[in-house]
């Protein structure tokens, strides 16, 4: 049996690199309002010279994860709660085209 020279390289990195754990975090940090975390991950991305690019690229990932619950219930309760499914029951013009309550000025007064 012969032995095995050693090897000289370092070995290769496994795993996530912290500026990305550290982006990770902060993306959860906003899924979560956890405000501390929140400073506490932007502080340590800052530290380790991440980009505001890429904490921007996190945070936009976040709120839109977040975000797609809130617009789902949203949609569920106004098909549920309003009839015809708008504020004017389908009524005003901007419905028709796809317009939101507030969209219509001041042709739909009532909703």
């Amino acid at each position: 049996m012969t032995a095995q020279p050693e090897s000289t390289s370092a070995p290769a990195p496994v795993g996530l690199d912290d500026i990305t754990l550290h982006l990770i975090a902060l993306g959860a940090a906003v899924a979560a309002n956890a405000d501390r975390a929140f400073r506490a991950h932007h502080a340590q991305l800052t530290a380790l010279g991440a980009s505001s690019e890429d904490m921007i690229q996190a945070v936009n990932i976040a709120l839109r994860v977040k975000g797609d619950p809130h617009q789902q219930m949203l949609s569920l309760a106004e098909e549920s709660l309003v009839k015809g499914g708008g504020c004017c029951d389908g009524g005003c013009a901007c419905e028709a085209a796809g317009g939101q309550k507030g969209d219509c000025g001041d042709d739909c007064a009532t909703c």
